[in-house]
């Protein structure tokens, strides 16, 4: 399960629940619509916010939309990704 973290807009915010069982840095996926791994964006929490990965979703003004989201909410997305790998780990 890939859990939905938070939407705005038509943009969905989503942890990948592979990412958190084998990757020590948090990370959020972003969705136009709807999750899909392998062509959406994915998007370093830490050690700062920066493209992991563009992904074929977005147009560049969405994504940059989508980084300043994660930039304003990185505190929050990190407290939901700690916990969230927490209980499945």
């Amino acid at each position: 399960m890939s859990p939905r973290v938070f939407k705005e807009g038509d943009l969905i915010f989503w942890f990948h629940s592979y990412d958190a069982s084998v990757e020590n840095r948090a990370s959020v996926h972003v969705g136009k619509g709807s999750q899909n791994d392998s062509t959406d964006p994915k998007i370093w929490l830490e050690p700062q916010v920066e493209v992991a990965r563009v992904g074929r979703t977005l147009s560049h003004a969405e994504l940059n939309r989508a980084i300043k989201l994660v930039d304003r909410n990185r505190e929050r997305l990190l407290e939901a990704w700690h916990a969230y790998r927490r209980r499945t780990n």
